[in-house]
């Protein structure tokens, strides 16, 4: 006789094995069998086996995905193009992201990559998102979900599977409506995920997971907010209007680099002066042949000169830039407020 722990161990795999069947999800034998056929260049046969493959009820997402991607590859085969763009083109809506498994002549890819600058210039990708639930509930009372996009109109219903009591799970079909279909249900909070049927109860697309699953629950009641805001109770804080300090720093400022551009040409220009007149060819008694008396003193005297304009704009520049600096620190922004103890200045170095 076998024991409790085996009796509960052989339920829970057919528990398992049965699942997909009690969801509409069944082995489909017609797959395997066109992939054979397809293999020994039989194509006719094969798209004979697909077409049952996909008029078998209950597919589930992946074996859909495969007998679209082989439908496409034997029309195109059989030199039906338009057939295999039309497969591609489902195909690739459900999965914008596939891609051929195998290498196939052109015939075979130029209708997959057409079918996929369709889908990609139509934005045809069909997607499945949840309805966010009416404010002020304090239950979670209906689920709803909705495809905002399905241009080849292949969604017919949605199979919610429910968890409302934390324990078991349930499941339910809805009927999609103008691309929205919902469920009702009750608790305070409730698991689920869904999944996107097509005529023949083939799984399009799903949201969540039996693994992963969605939580529902009721939405948050709005924060409480007072009347008056403390921005709305207080002055606002007022910028003192722009000071001329500022103003009055960038002419001195500008004035400084101006007066040390001057000041650097003028010393250039007297330390070329000097360095002609000490420069000049002498005797061997040590005398200036190289320049007259008078050019040298001409040239003395326009060292001596540039030299001394040198200098006053080199201190016009310092004091300026100076002022300058202290005027742009005088002109920092300030701010002005006033509270229960008086009047607040407040600012910023810059």
């Amino acid at each position: 006789m076998a024991s409790p722990r085996s009796l509960l161990a052989l339920t829970a795999t057919f528990t398992l094995l049965l699942a997909p069947l009690a969801w509409g999800e069944v082995p489909n034998a017609e797959l395997p069998r066109a992939r054979r056929l397809l293999e020994s260049l039989r194509y006719a046969e094969a798209a004979r086996a697909l077409d049952a493959a996909r008029a078998q009820l209950g597919n589930d997402r992946d074996t859909l995905l495969d007998i679209l991607e082989l439908q496409g590859v034997v029309a195109a085969m059989l030199q039906q193009p338009a057939k295999a763009r039309a497969a591609f083109q489902t195909l690739l809506v459900l999965a914008p992201d596939r891609q051929l498994k195998g290498d196939y002549a052109p015939r075979v890819v130029t209708p997959f990559f057409e079918a996929k600058a369709w889908v990609t210039d139509q934005q045809a990708v069909l997607r499945l998102e949840a309805v966010p639930p009416a404010a002020g509930a304090t239950s979670v009372e209906s689920l709803s979900v909705r495809t905002p996009v399905d241009p080849l109109k292949l969604g017919r219903t949605v199979r919610f599977h429910l968890n409302e009591n934390g324990t078991t799970w349930r499941h339910q079909t809805s009927p999609l409506q103008e691309g929205q279909a919902s469920v009702a249900v009750k608790g305070p909070q409730v698991r689920w995920w869904v999944e996107l049927l097509d005529e023949r109860q083939a799984v399009l697309s799903t949201l969540g997971s039996a693994t992963v699953p969605l939580t529902a629950s009721p939405p948050l009641p709005p924060a409480f907010t007072p009347k008056a805001s403390r921005a709305e109770e207080t002055p606002a804080l007022e910028k003192a209007p722009s000071s001329p300090w500022r103003r009055a720093a960038y002419v001195c400022l500008g004035v400084a680099v101006g007066s040390g551009a001057a000041g650097g040409y003028f010393g250039l220009r007297s330390r070329h002066a000097r360095a002609d007149v000490e420069g000049a060819a002498v005797n061997e008694q040590g005398l200036t042949t190289g320049l007259t008396q008078r050019e040298a003193y001409a040239l003395d005297d326009r060292a001596r000169s540039n030299a001394r304009l040198a200098n006053i704009l080199f201190g016009v520049a310092g004091a300026t830039a100076l002022a300058g600096g202290t005027f742009w620190v005088l002109g920092a922004p300030v701010q002005v407020s006033a509270t229960p103890a008086g009047v607040v200045l407040q600012g910023e170095l810059p």
